[in-house]
C-alpha cells in the first residue's frame, strides 16, 4: 500500500476590474466548486510555466504578466486529495472577456465581482480557502 502525498499544483487568479475569473471543476477531486484556473505542475516544470499553461488550458487565456502571491492547501481527505498550490495573480488584457471559454477540466468559466466569493466560499460552492486565496492574490496584483 502507497502513502498518500500532495500534489505540486499552480493556479491564477485573473482579474478584470474588481472580477476574478472562476472555473467550475469538472472532474473529482473538487467537482463542480468554484475554483481558481489551475492544476498540477508536471515534472521538470516551472511553477509560472505551469501556471500560464494551466490558464491557457482552461480558459484559453494567455497572461503575459504573473505575480506569486502565497502557497494554498486544498485538502479533500476523504476523496484522498492534498494539493499544495503556487497561487499567482495576474490582469486580465484587454479583450479578454471575448477570448475565455471553459476548457479541459473546466466545466464551466466565468467572472465573478471578488465581494462575491466570500459568500461562495462560506456557501460550500467553491474550493475550501478559495476566498482567502483570491484576497491575497488581489494584494500582491496592487502591489
Amino acid at each position: 500500500m502507497t502513502t498518500p502525498r500532495p500534489v505540486l499544483a499552480v493556479s491564477v487568479a485573473l482579474f478584470r476590474g474588481d472580477e476574478v475569473l472562476l472555473v467550475l471543476r469538472g472532474k473529482p477531486p473538487f467537482a463542480d466548486l468554484w475554483s481558481l484556473p489551475g492544476g498540477r505542475v508536471e515534472f521538470g516544470e516551472r511553477l509560472e510555466d505551469a501556471a500560464r499553461r494551466e490558464l491557457r488550458e482552461e480558459t484559453g487565456v494567455e497572461a503575459e504578466t504573473l505575480v506569486f502571491a502565497r502557497l494554498h492547501e486544498a485538502i479533500d481527505a476523504p476523496a484522498g486529495a492534498h494539493a499544495v498550490i503556487a497561487v499567482y495573480a495576474a490582469l486580465a488584457e484587454h479583450g479578454a472577456d471575448a477570448a475565455f471559454a471553459a476548457a479541459d477540466d473546466a466545466a464551466d468559466a466565468r467572472f465573478f465581482p471578488v465581494s462575491e466569493v466570500a459568500e461562495m466560499d462560506r456557501d460550500g460552492r467553491t474550493t475550501t480557502g478559495l476566498a482567502d486565496a483570491i484576497s491575497a492574490a488581489s494584494v500582491q496584483r496592487r502591489a
